[in-house]
């Protein structure tokens, strides 16, 4: 460890905080396929992942747009509605298909299991919905109170959205004390809502609403509130990444699940894993890992619909007996079509949606002026 390096210096790429948002990435894939194909469970703690996605939020949005959102009007800087514009075009994509591939396996549904669905008029309305990345707040008979009945991790999308557009527009510019406050006050508040719930898992229904707000508020807010003291950070050498990476898949697999434990990981542990990632961030962890981490988000996006889909089948097939350990076949499969989701479809849409929206916002050439005589 060199103590004369500090992170505040540092201004390359964090290439450890790819590849652990790859890894957790991936364990929510496994966390789901236990829940809906297999019956195994090897990510018990696998929803914890998006406590650590707030956080990385926090941390690489404050990285990339801070001080350029602090000076809207200097050179090189940047007002909020640029940043909604940029943040619209990163996560809209994805967050569209895989809300249409979900409306499409529960209109199947509806067609082929009219007792196991909402009414139809239900699912059109809240597919609509979550198209527009909005939740659905009312109860269905088949999907309860689900905020994303077409896509369930779009709820965790939604908050950060939120919370992303709140950070521009108020918090950029506030002190980091004002800042440690509202940790600590989301901080009570994450606790507050876990034991009035019951547990951690909250924000994905309209009931835990409250829990949801809390959870994104806090991550995010730990994720901007260690960028801001960074600059206390050493640089610490390589076999740092290696013990972050394990730190993380220990938080998420190991089968515990009592309130207690679920809250000491995601309030105290995970930001230790975060500040670990961030002190040995320009190392790589694991093989791999920067492919995983690039396809994180297209995989966290899409992967339940397809799971709802294969599942469903192989329920009608096999007269709803579990996949058990062959569900395990389903991974290559999903990481390949997170690949070609993130190279076909969502890179080109991104291009194409940011050279449409700078024309929009270009200004349109005056006519040039007739001259008399």
């Amino acid at each position: 460890m060199n103590m004369a390096r500090r992170q505040a210096g540092y201004g390359g790429h964090f290439a450890l905080l790819d590849e652990l948002r790859g890894i957790a990435a991936l364990a929510v894939c496994l966390f789901h396929i236990g829940t809906r194909a297999t019956g195994v469970q090897l990510f018990p703690n696998g929803y914890l992942a998006v406590d650590f996605f707030f956080m990385l939020s926090g941390f690489v949005l404050a990285e990339a747009y801070e001080a350029r959102l602090g000076q809207p009007g200097a050179s090189g800087g940047m007002d909020w509605t640029g940043f909604a514009r940029r943040r619209l075009v990163r996560m809209a994509p994805v967050a569209v298909l895989g809300a249409a591939l979900g409306g499409l396996y529960l209109l199947a549904r509806c067609l082929v299991a009219p007792e196991r669905s909402d009414p139809l008029d239900q699912i059109l309305l809240g597919n609509a919905l979550n198209l527009l990345i909005l939740p659905k707040l009312w109860h269905g008979p088949a999907t309860g109170w689900e905020l994303f009945p077409a896509n369930g991790p779009l709820w965790s999308l939604f908050f950060e959205i939120v919370a992303n557009l709140a950070w521009a527009a108020f918090l950029v510019r506030r002190s980091t004390p004002v800042l440690a406050l509202l940790v600590a006050l989301s901080a009570l508040a994450v606790m507050a809502c876990a034991v009035r719930h019951g547990t951690l898992d909250m924000g994905w229904q309209a009931s835990s609403l409250d829990g949801g707000l809390a959870r994104v508020c806090f991550g995010f807010g730990v994720g901007l509130l260690l960028h801001r003291l960074r600059a206390a950070l050493p640089t610490m050498a390589w076999i740092v990444a290696p013990i972050a990476a394990l730190a993380l898949v220990y938080a998420l697999a190991l089968p515990v699940q009592r309130l207690a434990w679920t809250l000491f990981l995601a309030m105290v542990f995970l930001p230790c894993v975060l500040i670990l990632a961030v002190a040995a961030g320009r190392h790589a962890a694991v093989p791999g890992g920067a492919w995983l981490g690039r396809i994180s988000y297209p995989l966290y996006g899409i992967h339940v619909p397809l799971l709802a889909i294969v599942a469903g089948a192989a329920k009608r097939l096999m007269h709803g007996a579990p996949l058990g350990l062959w569900g395990m076949a389903l991974v290559p499969p999903l990481l390949l079509a997170a690949w070609l989701v993130l190279t076909r479809i969502d890179e080109p849409c991104r291009a194409a949606l940011t050279r449409w929206l700078d024309q929009a916002g270009r200004p349109s050439p005056r006519p040039a002026a007739i001259r008399h005589g």
